[in-house]
């Protein structure tokens, strides 16, 4: 489309500047000199932040930080350069094929990270164990953290380059031979500056070719004895995490110009005795007990869970952000927390803090979602990790020098195309199936409904395996009259500990597990398939995650949330797929506002696209050989559901689509008399018998004119 940033040509462009260029550019002068080749158009000039970035100047950003992922550039020190295999590219491929060519290149990355992610999984926290004893002026190798950790060689690396911001200590993993690792294998954080003068400002020497002294490298037995001294589990928390602190109004005054000039953030802590962070957590909750005795229990476990955050979950490097005067400022945290005493008692509680912004507030109104929802809790103190990417995304529109590389892994949704494999294996229309693919895309609900027989499951499986990258981004549930919340999303569970005694723990059902993967990796979409949807007391069942079906850019407390502000979000990435079969009569019990959070789709025999299914079936059948009895199956059945007064109550073709059926003479009988007319008389109950005679095989072929077995003439 004309409104489109011109991606291929842009990055094009950008690519021949800096081959051109006898030095490294800083990324101003690459745009500038863009600027002066092509002529822009009013939609890639469009202003799209209060620092004046042009919408063409963020889209290549992004894209050449994708570019930088695989090698083909480096950002160091903000100066941009290409690497002789962007040389290489651009000789081999013209525009159009050098953006295909980096697209493919960038998600073969996407996709060795995710899966060293779903590897290591929960052992990943070894591998912050380890890093954490690596002192400044030493190195180890990937190979000797993966013999350390008992973790897979070929994952570590991508584990570690998908972390954002790294984990503490991993910029002194080089490769085997003591070099820099390339850009591709270094996390978003150290990503855009020159590792190696880095490390030597730590202590590390290089030789003229780049490779770390030998000397210097730890060996993994003086690792292995570091650890033993350190003890058991005492690695930290590795990821950096994004927090609001709320200081507007504390006490009935703005507290936050001062931090601003002050470079700090604090908390009140008015009544809080001199304590010294970090502070055990049992420690820390006799205290708070004791100082705020006179507060409800329920006020005195928000202050610890204040405190505690503010203590002892934040470390230096975590974002933060604070509101004052309907604008919005974002940091760095860069100490521990201390305790002072402030003459006023409003800000006891104290970390230093870089806020990047001091002099460039954001609107609140000009937020990106879900930012200014998050950003309305009432709390001091709230947890914003979740969303992690969206804060690095809104620096790098602010122009804030921190890291002019994207959030790999925060692109946006995108379902795969729908083709003609599709098409062929359901046997359906390719145009009916993308409509249906763009449906579930706007409204991420969809329900299936129609009679017995017509596909619907099967459909729900076949698109949802389609669309998805991975066959563990779909997950199946069946729906029951028994199914609660807690089986569906999360609950207490009654366990036997180690002591023998009986405990609750916090069980995680099959949709709370699905969005935790799909929080994880934002990119890929996830599919819910739900069977017999209607069978099931739906409000009973989601709970409150009725409201975030059709405001998923809200957070909710959940029902077994450990404090009031716990906040839950359902990501744009998931999607759920319904089924509902309309002989159920239980489908009356779906209430309105079930109705208008799901997208609803008909599966019937006597319309498209299941009507005719069965011809088709039998014709590819025939074709392939394998059709040897009952050529007219398609005409019975429809000669079977014009004789069913209520359309609901149809059959629909696939009790018919069986192999076996075909290869017997009596095939077509036995899945009659089995399947067929015990359905239809329990649809007829109580009538008498006989108002069954005129669905038997005998009266459906007198009315085709066939005898039993061949094919209609």
């Amino acid at each position: 489309m004309a409104e489109n940033v011109r991606t291929a040509m842009l990055l094009r462009e950008c690519f021949e500047v800096l081959r051109e260029a006898e030095e490294p550019l800083p990324g101003k002068e690459v745009t500038r000199r863009i600027a002066q080749r092509v002529t822009l158009s009013p939609h890639e000039l469009t202003v799209i932040n209060q620092a004046g970035l042009k919408r063409w100047v963020s889209n290549l950003r992004w894209r050449t930080g994708e570019a930088t992922t695989i090698g083909w550039m480096t950002k160091r020190d903000g100066r941009w350069s290409i690497t002789e295999a962007g040389v290489a590219a651009m000789e081999s491929h013209d525009a159009e094929q050098f953006l295909v060519e980096m697209n493919r290149r960038y998600k073969d990355i996407l996709r060795h990270r995710k899966t060293a992610v779903d590897q290591l999984g929960e052992d990943a926290r070894k591998l912050a164990r380890v890093l954490a004893v690596v002192d400044a002026g030493s190195w180890l190798t990937y190979h000797d953290l993966a013999t350390l950790t008992n973790l897979p060689a070929q994952h570590v690396p991508h584990f570690l380059a998908q972390a954002s911001p790294a984990l503490p200590g991993s910029q002194r993993v080089l490769t085997n031979d003591g070099t820099v690792p390339p850009d591709r294998l270094l996390s978003f954080t150290f990503r855009g500056g020159d590792m190696q003068r880095r490390l030597a400002a730590e202590g590390i020497e290089f030789d003229d070719d780049g490779r770390a002294s030998e000397a210097q490298r730890i060996s993994t037995d003086e690792l292995a004895e570091r650890l033993i001294e350190v003890g058991g589990d005492s690695e930290q928390s590795a990821t950096t995490r994004a927090w609001v602190i709320r200081g507007s109004s504390v006490d009935g005054r703005n507290l936050v110009p001062g931090w601003l000039t002050g470079g700090f953030a604090s908390l009140a802590g008015t009544k809080l005795r001199p304590i010294a962070p970090p502070v055990p957590l049992d420690d820390l909750k006799t205290i708070v007990d004791e100082d705020y005795q006179g507060l409800p229990h329920a006020t005195r476990a928000g202050k610890l869970a204040e405190f505690d955050a503010f203590c002892n979950r934040m470390r230096e490097g975590d974002y933060v952000l604070t509101l004052s005067q309907g604008s919005t400022y974002l940091g760095r945290i860069t100490s521990a927390a201390d305790h002072v005493e402030s003459e006023d008692k409003r800000s006891n509680l104290r970390r230093q803090v870089q806020w990047f912004n001091a002099d460039q507030p954001v609107p609140y109104t000009k937020l990106p979602n879900p930012l200014p929802v998050r950003l309305a809790s009432t709390a001091d103190v709230v947890d914003l990790t979740a969303d992690l990417a969206t804060i690095e995304r809104l620096l790098v529109d602010l122009d804030i020098d921190i890291d002019e590389t994207a959030p790999a892994d925060h692109a946006a949704v995108e379902f795969r195309a729908i083709e003609d494999d599709l098409a062929e294996q359901v046997m359906m229309s390719r145009d009916w199936l993308r409509e249906l693919a763009d449906l579930l895309r706007e409204r991420r609900q969809m329900i299936f409904y129609g009679p017995p027989g017509t596909g619907k499951t099967y459909l729900a499986r076949e698109l949802a395996g389609y669309l998805a990258a991975d066959p563990s981004q779909v997950k199946l549930v069946q729906f029951h009259p028994s199914y609660t919340y807690e089986d569906f999303f999360q609950g207490f569970r009654p366990v036997q500990g180690k002591d023998g005694q009986l405990r609750f723990d916090l069980h995680h059902g099959p949709f709370s597990r699905l969005v935790t993967a799909a929080q994880q990796h934002p990119s890929d979409p996830y599919f819910l398939i739900i069977d017999e949807i209607n069978r099931a007391n739906l409000a009973k069942v989601f709970g409150e995650l009725y409201f975030l079906l059709e405001y998923r850019e809200q957070p909710v407390s959940l029902l077994y949330s450990a404090q009031d502000e716990d906040t839950f979000r359902l990501p744009d990435n998931v999607f759920i797929i319904g089924t509902m079969n309309t002989t159920d009569r239980s489908i009356a019990l779906v209430d309105a506002a079930m109705r208008r959070r799901f997208a609803f789709v008909e599966l019937h025999p006597a319309q498209p696209p299941t009507a005719g299914l069965l011809r088709a079936w039998l014709a590819r059948l025939d074709d392939e050989g394998k059709l040897a009895h009952h050529r007219d199956a398609a005409d019975l059945l429809d000669v079977l559901n014009e004789r069913i007064p209520d359309r609901d109550l149809a059959i629909g073709p696939s009790f018919l689509m069986k192999e076996p059926i075909y290869q017997r003479a009596d095939g077509l009988r036995r899945v009659w008399e089995s399947d067929i007319l015990p359905l239809l008389a329990e649809h007829h109950y109580g009538s008498p018998p006989e108002v069954l005679d005129q669905y038997r095989l005998d009266a459906l072929y007198k009315a085709i004119g066939g005898a039993q077995g061949e094919s209609t003439p």
